[in-house]
């Protein structure tokens, strides 16, 4: 009967692992993410409404973080990716892993004299206002054009360094992709 009851359990046990492993579901927290009004809550929201996988999003202005369920990690980074496709960024994780971010388009060293930084949310004059106080720390930064309607930011100076818009920008919780340069 002991052997019986061993087994059982041995093959519950089994059971109960497997489940487990199929089931990878969890939480998503962005941190620091540019949180200034309703409509940034709502955006960070919607950017993330229909994603297979994800569940459960909320957005918070006082905490200025954005927290949703994932059933795995595909998820929770196709929930990453939209927020960074509606402008928003911050510090991911799905339970204790670190997420990434999209590439911007930034290559090492790389200078320019004039960038547009696309895809920005810029939904009210707050975030505009903490766009351009975060970027106008950026050496050699002679103008800028900021464009809510384009969602998008345009930088002008003598050989800025494009790393270091893109670190200015992510710091105040916006995601920007680097627009190429038009063909001549």
């Amino acid at each position: 009967m002991k052997a019986i009851c061993a087994s059982s359990l041995a093959a519950l046990l089994v059971v109960v692992a497997g489940v487990w492993a199929a089931d990878e579901s969890a939480t998503v927290t962005i941190r620091s993410v540019h949180l200034c009004c309703g409509a940034c809550v709502e955006g960070a929201k919607s950017a993330l409404d229909g994603i297979d996988g994800i569940s459960d999003p909320k957005a918070d202005v006082n905490s200025k973080s954005v927290v949703f369920s994932a059933k795995n990690e595909k998820a929770a980074q196709n929930g990453i990716d939209a927020l960074a496709e509606h402008g928003f960024y911050g510090k991911a994780a799905f339970g204790k892993k670190d997420l990434t971010f999209p590439d911007h388009g930034v290559k090492k060293g790389e200078k320019r004299d004039t960038f547009t930084f696309t895809g920005v949310h810029l939904c009210c004059g707050a975030c505009r206002k903490a766009a351009h106080e975060a970027l106008t720390k950026l050496d050699g930064l002679t103008s800028m054009e900021i464009d809510p309607a384009a969602s998008s930011i345009k930088l002008n100076g003598g050989g800025l360094v494009v790393q270091d818009a893109i670190d200015l920008l992510q710091k105040a919780g916006f995601y920007g992709k680097l627009e190429k340069p038009a063909k001549k």
